[in-house]
């Protein structure tokens, strides 16, 4: 592993070709890896359309403020 890799993402495989067999493939690994997680006792939470975790900030105005 290096440097810049995580846990999370050592057992990523690298990017397939989009065929429908590789598709399909990965909807069954995917669906397995979610089975897996909500049996381990992870919880899944539905979020309402258009809501975010970081509320929107004012923009940072600062034309002008530098000398010239």
């Amino acid at each position: 592993m290096t440097g810049h890799e995580s846990e999370r993402t050592k057992d990523v495989p690298p990017p397939l070709n989009h065929t429908s067999e590789n598709r399909k493939s990965l909807r069954e690994q995917m669906a397995s890896q979610v089975e897996a997680y909500l049996e381990a006792g992870g919880q899944v939470e539905v979020v309402e359309r258009g809501k975010r975790s970081d509320q929107p900030r004012k923009p940072n105005n600062r034309y002008g403020s530098r000398p010239i």
